[in-house]
């Protein structure tokens, strides 16, 4: 259960309390690039010793901030060098994927599910914790980090200029976006596919007449499938953990 926890901590550090304004300073300014790298250690310091004992937590403690700050740093550098959609998309993926990679190496090349906390056995002992873990893991993904994968999808897949598109980026629609992804997995979770029909049913009546626009209507159909994909893809197969 502490590996879907770290999960969890990492992409609330590095999407939910990493703004959109903070991600595009850090590109032209460093020490930007230092305070999400603050934050990011301050989620993790609460987050691993809390559930490990300091000195199995330690070592792995500094590899995982200092990775993600030198990560971090290098697609920086590289987002700056290369200009072209193909290569920003690709670091972004990239960068995830490389996150993700070492909390799950760590994970099991320092045993960190031995050596744990009383607070956390403790919590442990609850009948519900380890699935209200995955719910937590599930919606978490669905919340920030899926909006920012299709925001980046957008910028790649889009004509235009980016850093245009970046600043015209339309909340409401992220928000409606969110939503939509947290009640289709509430309903995957039910067993209530056939609701989900409603729900983008209900969402194609609001932008009735904007589907007039055929430019609009193009992406807001790539927007809502590749939404209601990765709401399916993340509910299915955390569900299985369950």
């Amino acid at each position: 259960m502490i590996i879907y926890i770290l999960i969890i901590a990492h992409f609330l550090a590095d999407f939910t309390l990493q703004t959109t304004k903070l991600a595009q300073r850090k590109l032209d300014n460093f020490k930007y690039l230092i305070y999400h790298a603050i934050i990011y250690a301050g989620i993790f310091l609460i987050t691993m010793f809390t559930l490990v004992k300091f000195q199995k937590a330690i070592l792995p403690y500094i590899i995982i901030t200092c990775s993600h700050f030198f990560i971090d740093w290098i697609r920086t550098l590289v987002d700056k060098k290369f200009s072209r959609k193909s290569i920003i998309f690709a670091s972004f993926i990239v960068d995830q994927i490389l996150h993700v990679l070492i909390l799950l190496v760590l994970y099991y090349a320092y045993d960190l599910g031995v050596e744990t906390t009383s607070l956390y056995d403790y919590i442990q002992q609850w009948q519900y914790s380890y699935r209200l873990v995955i719910y937590c893991l599930t919606f978490v993904i669905l919340w920030d980090p899926t909006a920012v994968f299709i925001k980046k999808l957008f910028l790649y897949i889009v004509d235009g200029d980016s850093s245009d598109q970046e600043e015209n980026d339309p909340q409401v629609g992220r928000i409606i976006g969110k939503v939509e992804r947290i009640i289709i997995s509430i309903l995957i979770l039910c067993n209530q596919f056939g609701a989900i029909g409603f729900v983008l049913t209900a969402k194609s009546i609001a932008r009735y007449k904007q589907l007039e626009d055929k430019n609009f209507a193009e992406k807001y159909l790539v927007g809502t499938l590749t939404s209601v994909a990765i709401a399916f893809i993340i509910t299915l197969v955390l569900k299985e953990y369950l």
